[in-house]
């Protein structure tokens, strides 16, 4: 099934276009005929079952697999297995706030500066800009280790912040942490939303994405079983029977 194209941008076109997407591992289809698109600014949530997808999916948008067949567009450009190689206003969030332990969380947060070419200084200002704004000023100079998971998660989405993205992925951003932590992360997404940066959110935390998210993508076997607003999304029996 083929979703319902996004809203255009300010350009006329969305920002994120993926067109017939498909992954193999060996004979297994994980990502099977998925097509979609995002405007600038669009907030879009992609539930579904386990292994229906869903992190394969942003595993293709970011660049750490190649699609078996299928495009994906980001402001018109071709980054099909490239991802955020190619395109650097595109960024990934990591289930686990994937970030280096050995680095303070200050520090994790300049990397993606730097390897940018932003000058140290500008980096650090901006790194601990990005820190200060979801209340991790405290930590700033504390190693990674020394971070609650949590914590890690929300260093590792001020890592995304602080760069200044078009669009970013998000793998589970509210699971296994703190309510008041999951609560802070939606309230910093939603600001962040309004500011015109674009979300792809993973979760399996319904109440909050059919909230925040005006449209919902449900993936189950590696397809789109049903797409549309969350209240269309969360009445439709194909979506109670293989998913809630």
């Amino acid at each position: 099934m083929t979703a319902h194209a996004a809203e255009p941008s300010a350009s006329g076109e969305p920002l994120l276009v993926v067109n017939d997407l498909h992954k193999a591992f060996g004979g297994h289809k994980v990502v099977n005929g998925v097509s979609f698109s995002v405007a600038e600014g669009e907030m879009l949530a992609l539930i579904g079952p386990n292994g229906a997808g869903k992190t394969t999916l942003l595993n293709l948008l970011s660049g750490q697999h190649k699609p078996t067949a299928g495009r994906i567009l980001f402001s018109g450009m071709d980054i099909t297995g490239k991802g955020a190689a190619t395109s650097r206003a595109m960024l990934r969030a990591f289930q686990d706030g994937g970030i280096f332990l050995k680095l303070t969380a200050l520090e994790n947060v300049m990397v993606p500066l730097l390897t940018r070419g932003v000058a140290v200084r500008e980096a650090r200002d901006r790194a601990m800009a990005a820190l200060c704004s979801v209340g991790l000023e405290p930590v700033a100079h504390e190693r990674g280790e020394r971070l609650s998971g949590g914590q890690r998660k929300l260093t590792d989405f001020s890592r995304c912040i602080a760069a200044e993205p078009r669009l970013v992925l998000l793998d589970e951003p509210t699971a296994g942490v703190h309510p008041h932590v999951a609560e802070a992360m939606v309230s910093h997404i939603v600001k962040q939303q309004a500011a015109n940066v674009g979300f792809v959110i993973i979760s399996h935390d319904l109440p909050w994405v059919f909230a925040v998210c005006p449209r919902v993508i449900c993936l189950a076997g590696g397809e789109i079983l049903c797409e549309g607003t969350p209240e269309r999304v969360g009445g439709d029996p194909r979506v109670h029977e293989a998913y809630l």
